[in-house]
Parts: structure tokens; sequence; C-alpha cells
């Protein structure tokens, strides 16, 4: 469940050539899409309007443990996320704090394969924080690296001091 009123927060840098959201989509707090045609990428025609994505969202906790929070999200990204498929997961820290990885496949209503890379870490008892990117599954491998050296670099809690409006 998103926070209807998050803390303030960190926003992750944005992948080079990436354009930044005016409007987040709902439930998010910022977002960023790969620039222009993705076809420009040397992958397959464009089909649709689907862009590579980076999504910031903060979840509300109300109380739960790290772990609960990951099993509640194990258990709703399939029943929300058509052919949903978890490919692994690691435990990390993120900006000191408990964290991880996902990265997972799944289809969008178009029956395109896309993947999933998201990191998330629980800040406190009450807020958690995700960072998500989607790509479709031809463009991973030339997107990956750039998405996951925002997510090395990213810094929810510590980083507060930044202008949100650089969002």
């Amino acid at each position: 469940m998103t926070d209807p009123a998050p803390p303030s927060y960190a926003a992750p840098e944005v992948p080079p050539g990436w354009d930044k959201l005016a409007l987040a989509p709902v439930g998010a707090l910022c977002a960023a899409v790969q620039a222009g045609d993705p076809a420009g990428a040397g992958g397959p025609a464009a089909r649709g309007s689907f862009r590579a994505n980076l999504v910031l969202t903060c979840d509300d906790l109300h109380g739960l443990s790290f772990r609960d929070w990951q099993v509640g999200t194990d258990q709703l990204l399939p029943r929300t996320l058509r052919d949903y498929h978890l490919i692994e997961i690691e435990r990390l820290r993120i900006d000191d704090l408990p964290g991880g990885r996902r990265l997972a496949h799944h289809v969008d209503l178009d029956g395109r394969a896309l993947t999933m890379e998201q990191w998330f870490v629980r800040e406190d008892d009450r807020h958690a924080w995700s960072l998500t990117a989607t790509f479709e599954t031809w463009s991973y491998d030339a997107l990956a690296d750039c998405c996951a050296d925002v997510a090395a670099a990213w810094r929810p809690v510590s980083g507060r001091r930044r202008n949100n409006a650089d969002v």
C-alpha cells in the first residue's frame, strides 16, 4: 500500500538520456522513461508505446517487519502481474539498511515480455522504498547496467538533503 504522505525522500538519479516524468504514475513518487524510440537501440521495431522505465515508490508498512513486507510482496506480485516468474532474489544492504534485489519476468496486457529488476529497502517500522526498473526483455542486456548503476548510487535515507524537486 502506497503511503499517502511519504516522508521527504531522495530521488534516484535518472539514467543518462532518459526523460524525467513531470507527473509520476499514480502511487509513484517519481519516474523516468527511456528516451525516444526503444527500437533505436537495435531492438525489434517499436510495438506500441512501451518504454523502459524506472519508478520510485514508498510503502506504509504499518509496523511490518522486513521479512513480512517481502513475503507479502512475493505473494502479491504473482497475483498482479501476468505470467509472473521470479528469476532471483537476494538480500543486501541499501543505504546501510536491510534491503534486497529481485529480478523477475512478466507479460503485459499487450503480450510483451517484460523483465523487472527491483531494489527495495525498509527504512523503519513505517516506511519502505522500492526502486523498480522495467524493460522489454529483448532490451534488458543493453539497459540493465545503467539502471543497476542508478540503484547502486541511490541513497533513499541519507540522501534526503537533496531537493525533491530535482527528481
